[in-house]
């Protein structure tokens, strides 16, 4: 079991539903810290999920790294220079699992993601979908499991130093462009969180305040799960973000006022249909979190800031 560790991050209570995060920052600001430190928010897996995942990781021979039966979320970290098949799956003589796989029921964390070779973090938009990817060779086919929290880091800027005050930066404003439009505008549109974090300053680094430790996130995360699992008793999902679109604008909507700014910033274009869609499953969340019975229009607001993070 992981030992709890002791951080601050103002999206970590949001990032255990399956949902898909992009953490921008400078060099050196946390962005690996953070990520790292998600597993030990988790709830613990239950049994049926501890050997889906272990049969996963025997498959592809790394029980090694992990014991048989953990109950604790694996976290897989592929360099940012790993190619398809690692990410996705797949092989010549037989077909093994990728890094999205290995990651099931837990965390796939994307250091340098604009970095990534063309076309691989765009593989990753079906199986965020369907939760299976399905890899076919010539000697046959396989489906593996791979439902998985994406969290994706990048860095402003391609020298990595951009921040607030802008003093170290020496890109220039195409540069920068370039840089952050290799991630591809559908694959951003899956993006449930963007977070924009600063460079630590002086003033941090002579402080002594602590932020929360795991543990205690850890209890309001399970206490929202509860909440969730409750509401759920009677459906065939469990988790916030499994929760179809026609059940989301049926039994499962926010207040009034809520529905009617989110269709406002739909008449507007600011945001896709399937934008709004993930922008409610996260409002239940925080609604969850805040032990709302439904997600209310503070809510809802505090969702689409969080989708938008200033991108």
């Amino acid at each position: 079991m992981n030992k709890p560790s002791t951080y601050k991050s103002e999206a970590t209570d949001f990032l255990f539903e399956r949902d898909r995060a992009i953490i921008l920052a400078p060099v050196g600001a946390g962005k690996t810290m953070i990520a790292s430190r998600i597993p030990s928010i988790l709830p613990p897996l239950s049994v049926e999920e501890a050997l889906e995942v272990t049969a996963i990781h025997s498959i592809a021979g790394s029980l090694t790294e992990r014991s048989a039966m953990s109950r604790t979320a694996p976290i897989v970290s592929p360099h940012h220079t790993a190619s398809r098949a690692s990410i996705v799956g797949g092989g010549g003589r037989s077909i093994q699992p990728g890094a999205i796989s290995m990651s099931h029921h837990g965390v796939l964390f994307i250091d340098e993601a604009p970095e990534c070779a063309a076309g691989i973090l765009d593989a990753l938009r079906q199986p965020l979908e369907s939760g299976t990817i399905t890899i076919a060779r010539q000697i046959g086919s396989v489906t593996f499991p791979a439902q998985f929290l994406l969290v994706l880091a990048a860095n402003p800027c391609p020298c990595g130093k951009y921040s607030r005050r802008g003093l170290g930066c020496t890109c220039s404003s195409l540069q920068v462009r370039r840089y952050l439009g290799k991630l591809s505008g559908p694959l951003m549109d899956r993006i449930d969180i963007r977070v924009d974090v600063d460079q630590v300053g002086r003033v941090e680094m002579s402080s002594h305040e602590l932020g929360e430790s795991s543990a205690d996130i850890r209890k309001r995360v399970i206490a929202a799960r509860e909440r969730a699992a409750l509401r759920f008793s009677n459906q065939p999902w469990k988790l916030n973000s499994e929760i179809p679109a026609r059940a989301l604008r049926l039994d499962f909507r926010p207040e009034k006022a809520a529905m009617n700014f989110l269709h406002d910033e739909l008449d507007k274009e600011l945001i896709t249909a399937r934008g709004l869609h993930k922008v409610i499953r996260l409002a239940w969340t925080l609604a969850d979190l805040s032990e709302h019975p439904v997600p209310t229009l503070s809510d809802v607001k505090s969702a689409y800031a969080l989708r938008d993070g200033g991108f």
